[in-house]
């Protein structure tokens, strides 16, 4: 016969008590685990709030706006501008809506800005603007020579008659995130442009925009 042991004391069952224990603080450490996880993944997801109204943010948005006024006349162009890339909702199956808007400009006196019309454009409309982009070459390009297409078009409506555009990259100089976009709107002008010298400035200011957009924290 199997003596049974007591483990209450002061009719208070000991073992099981301290089981109980054990589970309510397993329990509660596991809590705290989730919750450090949550809180930590918060944390990193949680995007930058930047002040539009700091002197930093200001000073790095107004050199870019000086950096296109002075390729836009040093190439003898009416027009110089900062497209950027950017999510602008879900299709149906869930898939991001890839598009550009034009962010910076600087215009000749005389010559329209093209901000109005270059908002929320849908890139997939854009196929041979994204061809040019991935030549990574600074080169100029009558509007008039490409084919029946959207680019053309849209380039014709802002009565863009010969341009030049780069790529612009992340901080780590793989992904492109929008393009410099330099713009001839006269013919008298466009006879007189330097096509070495849009070769030689445009990659070079292209360096410095890149520059000045990752120090305002604009794409990451």
């Amino acid at each position: 016969m199997v003596d049974s042991v007591d483990n209450s004391f002061w009719a208070i069952d000991i073992l099981g008590s301290w089981i109980e224990v054990g589970m309510v603080l397993i329990v509660v450490m596991a809590g705290l685990a989730i919750g450090a996880t949550t809180i930590n993944s918060s944390v990193k997801n949680k995007k930058k709030i930047i002040n539009p109204c700091a002197s930093s943010y200001r000073e790095q948005h107004t050199r870019i706006h000086e950096f296109l006024t002075e390729i836009r006349v040093k190439l003898g162009a009416e027009r110089a501008a900062v497209l950027q890339f950017h999510n602008g909702g879900n299709f149906l199956d869930g898939s991001s809506m890839k598009k550009f808007s034009l962010t910076h400009e600087s215009c000749v006196v005389g010559v329209s800005e093209s901000m109005g019309s270059r908002q929320n454009l849908q890139v997939t409309a854009f196929m041979e603007m994204l061809e040019i982009l991935s030549r990574d070459q600074a080169s100029v390009e009558i509007t008039s020579s490409l084919p029946d297409c959207h680019l053309k078009r849209h380039l014709e409506a802002n009565h863009t008659l010969v341009y030049s555009m780069l790529p612009l990259k992340n901080a780590r100089g793989v992904l492109t995130v929008g393009c410099l976009l330099v713009e001839w709107c006269n013919w008298d002008k466009a006879d007189e442009l330097d096509d070495d010298l849009v070769t030689l400035e445009m990659p070079q200011f292209a360096r410095y925009i890149e520059g000045q957009m990752i120090g305002a924290n604009i794409h990451g």
